[in-house]
């Protein structure tokens, strides 16, 4: 695959953004990247296309820095999505948009949701099920401790339960 830009040199970077909700992917050699101001990550230890080591490659990833785009707004260092960007759309670019932009995401999720951590809702059945798990725990203690009829009056419980799912207790 040949780079986009010069049309010599074998593709050895690429690039995928999100244009006004659409994704484009580039490819580029090493030096048109070089070049590139799409590029805002610094890409080093390449040695023909490939790192020397996986330790290489990684450093080199954690070499990519936080830079401030024109204008002086955030950018990430894995997409180059910038905080204005993102307070235009509303949409992050990748998973270390959310390292990028914490601070400013936080701020918003609590303005929002009112809380940074997910409460969402149970799903149908599934709040019947953990009843009935936690009166099966119960029916067994209670058959350990020989209370036979406290037994029966929670077996009876969870058969009513089992037959009857869809009526609240």
């Amino acid at each position: 695959m040949l780079c986009q830009d010069c049309r010599k040199n074998p593709a050895s970077v690429f690039i995928t953004r999100i244009e006004n909700g659409r994704q484009k992917r580039y490819r580029l050699c090493e030096k048109c990247a070089a070049r590139s101001p799409e590029c805002s990550i610094k890409i080093q230890g390449l040695h023909e296309g490939f790192f020397s080591s996986i330790s290489d490659m990684l450093a080199g990833f954690s070499d990519a820095e936080k830079i401030d785009a024109p204008g002086g707004s955030l950018r990430c260092p894995g997409c180059g999505t910038t905080l204005s960007s993102f307070q235009q759309s509303g949409l992050l670019g990748c998973d270390r948009c959310y390292e990028t932009f914490a601070e400013n995401l936080t701020s918003l999720m609590m303005r929002v949701h009112g809380s940074v951590q997910h409460s969402g809702k149970v799903p149908p059945g599934v709040e019947k099920k953990t009843e009935i798990d936690k009166l099966r725990l119960e029916l067994r203690e209670a058959v350990d401790r020989e209370e036979y009829e406290r037994a029966a009056v929670i077996r009876d419980r969870i058969k009513s339960m089992e037959k009857h799912p869809d009526e609240p207790e």
